[in-house]
């Protein structure tokens, strides 16, 4: 087993991470397919007929069948699916950007707040996969069912290895563990403290949302298997339901001694 924030995956677990984005990028190749094929080819023929049918039609029902096609229009480019994070020419900067903006904003987490230094030693393709798979695993894991308020996604790449940290934070929604208390209506928030710029403010359920939740030592049962399998290292304030992670993920090629004795990635204070 991987010892928690220094060395990376267990062996074999970078393969699967890889595998889990190349199946994603086909999942939204085909749908990008049968949408192009299928809904789109249907529009652009209904637009079609209504072009020709509006020259004609009186001025009056002309204006109201391109008020139609306007609104056709709209319709059709509301459904174009945004470019592919992997798509051929992007840079790595610009894969971990969409990949996460894509996959992780919206799906995971409400508002996710992002920091990259690794322009000077760029991540390779299949190490952006790895770290996309990464923060989605950790988020999914952390609350299968609610989305965190506010994350950060920090990358660092050096020659020796790449550091990632994720930091999360909740306000207004439910939060994945507590102190051994009931999340009910009426009840009272803590302060969320932050991830990030702008991170904080103060939990509360929603009416009838009585929920029991995970105290710290239930929810790092749970989470504790994925990040050895990530080779994470967990901190949590129970005050709160916030969390972090941190991942450094070794550079092939890089010595041993230079990824034991690289500095680690400044853990967030609780």
């Amino acid at each position: 087993m991987s010892v928690p924030g220094t060395v990376g995956p267990v062996p074999g677990a970078e393969r699967l991470l890889f595998l889990m984005i190349a199946v994603q990028e086909r999942e939204s190749r085909a749908l990008t397919e049968a949408l192009h094929d299928g809904p789109m080819q249907d529009l652009t023929g209904i637009l079609l007929s209504l072009a020709s049918l509006r020259r004609d039609l009186p001025e009056e029902a002309a204006d109201r069948v391109a008020q139609l096609e306007t609104s056709l229009q709209d319709a059709a480019a509301a459904l174009h699916r945004p470019p592919p994070p992997f798509r051929p020419g992007n840079s790595p900067r610009q894969m971990l950007e969409l990949g996460l903006t894509q996959r992780v904003e919206g799906v995971l987490v409400d508002r996710l707040y992002i920091s990259l230094d690794i322009d000077s030693s760029p991540p390779a393709l299949s190490e952006v996969a790895i770290l996309l798979a990464t923060v989605q695993l950790l988020l999914q894991e952390s609350d299968p069912i609610h989305q965190a308020t506010r994350a950060l996604v920090s990358v660092r790449s050096r020659p020796e290895g790449i550091d990632l940290a994720l930091r999360v934070a909740y306000a207004g929604t439910p939060q994945p563990f507590t102190a051994d208390r009931i999340v009910g209506a009426g009840s009272a928030g803590n302060d969320a403290g932050e991830a990030g710029a702008g991170a904080g403010g103060h939990d509360g359920a929603g009416p009838g949302s009585e929920t029991v939740r995970e105290n710290e030592t239930s929810w790092l049962g749970r989470v504790q298997p994925v990040a050895d399998l990530l080779g994470a290292q967990l901190r949590t304030d129970p005050g709160t339901g916030s969390w972090s992670a941190v991942v450094r993920l070794p550079r092939r090629g890089a010595s041993p001694q230079a990824a034991r004795h690289a500095p680690q990635t400044r853990q967030p204070a609780r």
